[in-house]
């Protein structure tokens, strides 16, 4: 009796040192530990705050404006000035003159040059006796290749004499040109004074 309760408590006591829960192999099998299960949790990435950074600006090259050539303009050569003397009209060189006489004066010319006489060009007095209180006169208004008369009024000086004016004509920059034109002509003393003269 004492021996059955023995075998019995041993058996107790077995069974109470095996680990709670451990299966126990069947017998003729060779127990195989279970894999472990290994479990991956995905940790859900926390997106970090960032600072928040300005777009970068990207500026587009222009091209730059075309600049406009204006063409440097051409200067015009100015024209050229020309004058031609034709005839006398009045006046024949060695014309006789009482002193203080009228005199009419007239020229024929051709504005022979490229320019229209306006009433800037004149005609001036370049040597001698002008045989008026004036030493330059307009020119009568001519287009160019026209012809002109040019027509003066003087006046016999008082003592007798020869007399010549040389004339020319002369443009509004004071450049003279063309041909001289002239006036020649003698003062006779009055009949009967002491100081008359014969003409040849």
């Amino acid at each position: 009796m004492v021996r059955l309760v023995l075998i019995l408590l041993a058996g107790v006591l077995a069974a109470c040192a095996s680990p709670a829960g451990t299966p126990t192999a069947p017998a003729g099998r060779t127990a195989t530990a279970a894999p472990a299960v290994t479990v991956a949790l995905a940790a859900s990435a926390t997106p970090e705050a960032t600072a928040t950074e300005p777009a970068l600006r990207v500026e587009t090259p222009t091209a730059p404006p075309t600049a406009t050539i204006t063409p440097i303009p051409t200067a015009t050569p100015p024209c050229v000035s020309d004058l031609v003397f034709l005839s006398d009209l009045s006046v024949p060189d060695g014309a006789q003159f009482l002193p203080g006489q009228a005199i009419d004066k007239q020229w024929s010319v051709r504005n022979a040059g490229e320019c229209d006489w306006s009433a800037a060009y004149r005609l001036v007095l370049t040597s001698g006796n002008a045989l008026s209180p004036r030493s330059e006169v307009a020119l009568y208004p001519a287009r160019a290749g026209a012809e002109a008369v040019i027509q003066m009024g003087m006046q016999a000086p008082a003592e007798p004499g020869p007399y010549t004016g040389r004339w020319q004509a002369r443009d509004p920059d004071g450049k003279l040109f063309g041909n001289v034109i002239f006036i020649k002509i003698e003062v006779i003393a009055l009949p009967g004074s002491e100081t008359a003269t014969p003409t040849p």
